[in-house]
This record gives C-alpha cells, structure tokens and sequence, in this order.
C-alpha cells in the first residue's frame, strides 16, 4: 500500500505544440503547377482542334477530387500524431478511474484508490459477483487519513470482472462507514487508434475512463 502525492494533475491533458508541416514531393502537381499547365496547353492549343471542354472540365472535376483526398489525409494523419503525443503523456502517471468494477486475472485485482477521511485500524474490501454476492475479500490495516493505494492480490477467486464494496473502521473502533473508492492503476502503454486505450497492469481502459491524474507514489 502507498499514499498518494497531494500534486494532482489537473484537467491533465497532453497535446502535441505542432503540427506535421505540408510538403510537396518533387514528383507531384501542386494546384498552382496544375492551373499553370492548363492555362499553357489553352494558350498553345491548335486553333483548328481547340481542347474539348469535356476534357478539359474532366480534367478540373479530377484534379479538385485528388486535392480533396490529399486534404483529408494530411488531416488524418495531423490528428494521429497529435493523438499519440497526447497518449505518451500518460505513461508512467498514475491515474484514478470511473467504473464500478475490478478486473481479477491470476489472482491479480489491480489497485483501488480509498480515501479516507481519518486515519483507521482496519479496511476490508469484499469482491462481489453478478449477484452481490461476497466471493472474495482483501483487509488493509493501518492506513492514513487522504488518499490510499491499495493492491489486490493473492485473491483466490475465478478471473472475471467483479464488483467491489469497501468498509473502514472508525479511529475509535465504534462501527464502520464506506470511504471513497475508485480503481487506480500506473499507466504501462498505451494504444492508438480511434478508441485509444492505456494500458494499465494486464488490462486495457479507455482514456474517457480517466477522472484523474496524479504523479506516481513514492516507493
């Protein structure tokens, strides 16, 4: 178990400062080169077999159809790159997620945020199935008052996703109130795409799961 920093990462969100500038490979027409060539081959057309307008506007429908397609792919590739420097800026950060569920595989649950409002003897945090039903439970003692990471290991319970419900001890050991939890977890990798994800531990979580950002705990 660990305690949290107190430096949280507001509103964190980490965007690249630029954008892949426009180029124009030797081998490929820029719109001024284009124009220019049709106003040369119009000057220089035979008058006795002038150019067919038909051509002539197939060629402009054609040549507005590449330009539309060359915009939207430096579009898309703006936005991946902007994309994956934002996911960079997640690695090796700890973070707080929404969700009411632990994911367990090898005995393994991840870490849990608990906040707690005073110092306290004793936490237990059962793991709970489709039903409610208690399947698993994990104790903590001796955690501070504020934010509390706390691993689940060792739990002797199937792999599968389950819910969980946390209980503190009062400081004066008279009854038990339920504290804050969230599922918590350090940022390993991450992946890109339309629905980016982080990596955390052995599982995957959208960034839109993320509600806060802290730094790493001290070890």
């Amino acid at each position: 178990m660990a305690d949290l920093t107190t430096s949280t990462i507001s509103g964190y969100a980490p965007t690249a400062t630029g954008q892949p500038a426009s180029t124009k490979k030797g081998d490929q027409m820029g719109q001024v080169e284009f124009m220019q060539l049709l106003i040369a081959q119009l000057k220089n057309q035979d008058p006795e077999a002038p150019v067919d307008s038909k051509e002539f506007a197939v060629q402009l429908a054609q040549f507005t159809q590449v330009e539309k397609l060359t915009a939207i792919d430096q579009k898309l590739a703006s936005q991946s790159q902007n994309n994956i420097s934002s996911m960079a800026g997640y690695l090796g950060q700890q973070v707080k997620l929404s969700g009411s569920e632990v994911a367990v595989s090898g005995g393994q649950g991840g870490q849990l945020q608990i906040d707690l409002s005073a110092a306290t003897p004793l936490v237990k945090v059962d793991l709970l199935d489709g039903d409610g039903k208690v399947v698993g439970t994990k104790t903590f003692e001796n955690l501070n008052a504020g934010k509390n990471l706390v691993t689940l290991d060792g739990l002797g319970i199937k792999d599968g996703r389950y819910g969980f419900s946390v209980a503190a001890t009062r400081p004066s050991g008279a009854g038990v109130y339920q504290p804050a939890a969230a599922v918590s977890g350090l940022v390993t990798g991450f992946v890109p795409g339309p629905d980016p994800k982080l990596v955390i531990g052995n599982q995957e979580y959208s960034v839109g799961a993320v509600q806060e950002v802290t730094l790493p705990p001290k070890v």
